[in-house]
């Protein structure tokens, strides 16, 4: 019997040794009678430093224990307290003074008529992390599905209202050609088209933010960008504001639509000024940075590889979390009303986006704010961007195949086309435009063709022309969005493409151009 027992207290005693989590005992009065080895490594102590002495001196955090005092008289007369039957989650406390996050299991008992508690501890610092990584991750999904969706509803809405305003834009172009000068109601068309014109920028505004725009991508070097724009941008803040330019020496090389950076900087510095109402510092600066796995693991963004990181910094009003979350959100604005679209940081957000590079905002009430774009470096050097080329006469003879879905598009191109000389032949789908090619294929010079009809699309339309004569020239006009084109083909190819809502007369340099390419 005494040797069943004795060998029962050695496995109670190993199972208490070996066990991964730390094992503390404690008497009525909080005075430690058992600190198992998992203890000492646990909280720094060696087993004769814990016995004999006060729990709470040991291990409970300062600002725990007079919470801790507080439960021993009833302990003592009951076994019971508020710890006692149920896993909690305290913070612990290391002989160094260090803290870590512990959860913790005690249950109590009576020894010879008097309570005792025996608790285990367990270090949940890991746990811990993985519950805020796992947190940041679902806000980070959550905030990427928003602005896709959001993306997604103003792509569409662009889309469907850039071919609304191709029709207005173009019938007021007509009438503007017919009234005479000195008509009263010709300044009234003159007001249509800049509505029209305001209204254009807006949708493209929106397909900015959506990254459904078409971009002229070429080797750029950023800081080349930044100082060329650099007297236009002072000239946008004012007198009262001080601009300077940190910027790192040697080309920074980037695959990129100049145009679009320059608008990125615009948008930013015009939002950096209105920040700062009674004056302050606006400071653009540049450098390079190579992403590692833990940069990205720690951020939250971005992949391994080297960038360029833009930065543009105020010491305007600064702005609260709540509004930070919100800033790329479109047409959110903290500005009065009548004061800007609430586009700006939007088309800000889905351009650095569409370049393949990240945007990151820090920002502190009172103190300012620093916008960093992080763009992927790429190891040629920057080109310089080719001039647009010499004015071209507008009118022609040349026959047209022109192909449009929408009839109101299609009618008023027609019209247009007609009054500058040129002849047309109408399609109102992919089928119908390769069926009346084929039966005027020799007389078609040009196709003008929508990127996305019913029955057969631009380009599969394009496709079977081309096979029955593979000379001829195309231009795609389209207000949709530019990822289905690229899914399509279209602008690998090196296509001459036009986007809706388009001023007549640069539609008609673009033909021009095109046909007297030889």
């Amino acid at each position: 019997m005494e040797e069943a027992l004795s060998e029962s207290k050695e496995r109670i005693s190993a199972i208490l040794e070996s066990s991964m989590d730390a094992i503390v005992m404690v008497d009525e009065y909080g005075i430690v009678s058992y600190f198992n080895p998992s203890a000492e490594r646990m909280f720094g102590y060696n087993h004769s430093e814990a016995i004999g002495k006060s729990l709470h001196a040991l291990i409970v955090s300062e600002e725990a224990r007079e919470k801790y005092s507080q439960t021993l008289p009833k302990f003592e007369r009951t076994g019971q307290c508020k710890i006692v039957g149920k896993p909690i989650e305290v913070n612990a406390m290391r002989k160094d003074g260090s803290k870590f996050p512990a959860e913790i299991s005690v249950v109590s008992m009576q020894i010879k008529g008097k309570w005792h508690a025996a608790g285990t501890v367990r270090d949940i610092t890991e746990r811990r992390r993985a519950e805020e990584e796992r947190t940041r991750l679902e806000q980070q999904l959550f905030q990427s599905q928003k602005m896709e969706a959001i993306g997604q509803l103003a792509g569409g809405i662009a889309h469907d209202f850039n071919n609304i305003l191709t029709a207005i834009i173009s019938y007021a172009n007509l009438v503007q050609m017919t009234v005479p000068a000195d008509d009263p109601s010709k300044a009234y068309v003159e007001n249509v088209l800049a509505l029209s014109n305001r209204a254009a920028t807006l949708t493209q505004g929106l397909l900015a933010f959506s990254r459904k725009q078409i971009l002229d991508q070429r080797p750029v070097d950023m800081n080349e960008i930044i100082r060329r724009v650099e007297k236009l941008l002072s000239r946008i803040i004012g007198e009262d504001i001080v601009f300077r330019t940190d910027l790192i020496d040697g080309p920074l090389t980037v695959f990129a639509d100049m145009g679009q950076m320059e608008q990125v900087l615009m948008n930013l510095v015009a939002n950096a000024r209105d920040a700062m109402p009674h004056g302050g510092i606006l400071t653009i600066g540049t450098l390079r940075i190579v992403l590692d796995e833990e940069f990205v693991k720690m951020h939250g963004y971005g992949k391994p590889g080297s960038f360029v990181i833009v930065s543009v910094s105020d010491t305007g009003t600064g702005m609260n979390e709540d509004i930070r979350q919100r800033i790329f959100d479109p047409f959110f604005t903290t500005k009065e009303l009548g004061r800007g679209t609430g586009l700006g940081l939007s088309i800000v957000y889905g351009i650095i986006k569409q370049h393949n590079g990240y945007v990151d905002v820090y920002s502190e009430i009172g103190k300012g704010t620093t916008f960093k774009l992080y763009l992927p470096l790429i190891g040629a050097d920057a080109g310089e961007a080719a001039k647009a080329g010499v004015a071209i006469a507008a009118r022609g003879d040349e026959t047209i195949l022109l192909a449009e879905d929408e009839a109101e598009v299609r009618n008023i191109t027609k019209i247009i086309l007609e009054r500058y000389g040129y002849k047309v032949i109408e399609a109102s789908d992919g089928e119908e435009a390769v069926r009346k090619f084929g039966e005027n294929k020799h007389e078609v010079q040009l196709l003008l063709i929508d990127v996305v009809m019913p029955k057969k699309n631009g380009r599969e339309a394009y496709e079977e022309i081309i096979k029955m004569r593979p000379d001829v020239k195309a231009i795609f006009i389209s207000g949709y969005t530019a990822d289905i084109m690229y899914k399509q083909g279209l602008l690998e190819k090196g296509l001459a493409f036009v986007s809706k809502p388009i001023a007549p007369a640069d539609l008609l340099r673009k033909i021009r151009e095109l046909l007297d390419n030889e």
